[in-house]
C-alpha cells in the first residue's frame, strides 16, 4: 500500500552516451572559441597546436559533464572542486578550491561556467 504522503524518490537522470556529452561539449565550448579569438594563447599548454588543443578542451568538457551527470546517478554523496593549487589556478577556479557540491547542488554544478585551459577536477566522496 502507498501511503497518501509519502515523498516520492528523486529518480535518477536518464542514463546518456558519451556522444551526446561530447556533442554538447562541442557546442560549448566553439562558442568560448568564438568570443575569443585568442583563446589558444591563454592556454597553459601553448605548445599543443589549436586544432589539437580544441579537440582537447572538448574532450575534458565532455568527461567534466559526464562527472557530474555520473555522480547524480550513482552513490556518491557529492563532489569536490580540486585545483592543481598553482600559479596558473584562476581567480574563479581558486575560489572554488575545497568547494563541496552535495547530489542536490549537481544541476546548478552542471550549469557552473569552466573557462578554456581549466585544469580543475571533480573528486568524488562517497
Amino acid at each position: 500500500m502507498k501511503w497518501p504522503f509519502a515523498r516520492a524518490k528523486a529518480q535518477p537522470p536518464p542514463p546518456r552516451s558519451m556522444a551526446d556529452f561530447l556533442a554538447e561539449a562541442t557546442l560549448e565550448i566553439d562558442q568560448q572559441i568564438a568570443q575569443d579569438p585568442l583563446w589558444h594563447q591563454h592556454l597553459p599548454y601553448r605548445s599543443m597546436p589549436p586544432d589539437q588543443a580544441r579537440a582537447f578542451e572538448i574532450e575534458k568538457r565532455a568527461i567534466w559533464r559526464r562527472v557530474i551527470h555520473d555522480a547524480g546517478r550513482g552513490e556518491i554523496a557529492a563532489l569536490v572542486w580540486t585545483t592543481r593549487e598553482d600559479d596558473l589556478v584562476c581567480p574563479a577556479c581558486r575560489e572554488r578550491q575545497g568547494r563541496r557540491y552535495a547530489k542536490a547542488d549537481l544541476g546548478r554544478l552542471a550549469k557552473a561556467p569552466v573557462h578554456l585551459g581549466c585544469r580543475c577536477e571533480l573528486a568524488p566522496v562517497r
